[in-house]
């Protein structure tokens, strides 16, 4: 199959990079908007190269010139290739622990916010933002296990229409997503060690309500969540077990997203704050 007249950009992480060649200009306009903080102009190490082109009024992903896939209409291309950047990057750097989770920092500690998809993890990322909070990452997230730091992974945020009304899970996909701009004085350039796990349930005219996590069930959300955990096995559960035995984790219902964005941030101080004078003790001691 030809493809003609093409250009490309390159996405990285960590010093790997994935580049994506095309020859419909709507494909890379997209991409650059989707993945502008993690564009690169030089090549470091190429993990993968993804071909998107049209033929014969077809669309068609091309996979390291191996594997080619018809990928339907132009929503459903782009929708394709955005998890296949992000999967070859997680799949070149399986060191990490991977969760489908968001993530944002304040005064040096961040939170993870891990859960399915209609949990509000998009949606109280970009609340937090707005707070003054720093952009980490939006459903895929990081973690480096050698330093318990969240590593920066800053695709755009995407957050669903409100329909404005009670949904079942199993229509969340035709609600249409928006694309969240964000400044880039806004967004985290370093790793940032967990200051807590919140485990959010939207719930329309529900009262906002937070309350503790246990360790074990800590655990269980994030195995759920975890993203690569057939690299990690019985290392990553070893790992994920001693983390959530000093990681003070929450379940939160929200239906009002500025009060539960203000309501983590409290949270996040609180644990701040015992945090400092916890370390307090143990120099003196």
């Amino acid at each position: 199959m030809a493809m003609l007249d093409q250009q490309a950009i390159s996405v990285g992480f960590g010093g790997r990079q994935v580049i994506v060649r095309s020859n419909i200009p709507e494909v890379l306009i997209t991409l650059r908007q989707s993945f502008q903080e993690m564009l690169e102009s030089t090549s470091s190490r190429v993990v993968a190269w993804l071909d998107v082109f049209s033929e014969g009024g077809r669309n068609y992903l091309l996979v390291n010139d191996d594997t080619c896939t018809e990928v339907g209409p132009l929503v459903n291309a782009l929708s394709t290739l955005k998890y296949e950047v992000v999967r070859q990057l997680i799949l070149a750097h399986s060191d990490l622990i991977w969760f489908h989770a968001g993530a944002a920092a304040c005064n040096g500690r961040a939170v993870m916010i891990l859960g399915s998809r209609g949990r509000g993890k998009s949606t109280l990322v970009t609340y937090l933002c707005a707070r003054g909070w720093t952009f980490l990452c939006d459903d895929a997230v990081p973690l480096d296990p050698k330093l318990g730091n969240i590593l920066p992974f800053p695709l755009a945020p995407t957050v669903r229409e409100d329909p404005g009304h009670e949904i079942p899970l199993e229509r969340l996909q035709e609600l249409s997503k928006t694309e969240i701009t964000l400044a880039a004085e806004a967004v985290c350039r370093e790793a940032v060690p967990i200051g807590a796990l919140i485990f959010p349930r939207y719930r329309r005219h529900a009262a906002e309500n937070f309350f503790p996590c246990s360790p074990g069930n800590a655990v269980l959300e994030l195995l759920r969540n975890c993203v690569n955990f057939d690299h990690h096995r019985k290392t990553g559960v070893h790992y994920l077990c001693n983390l959530t035995k000093c990681l003070p984790a929450f379940y939160l219902v929200f239906d009002n997203r500025n009060l539960a964005a203000e309501m983590i941030t409290q949270i996040l101080k609180t644990e701040a704050r015992q945090h400092i004078q916890s370390s307090r003790l143990q120099q003196e001691t």
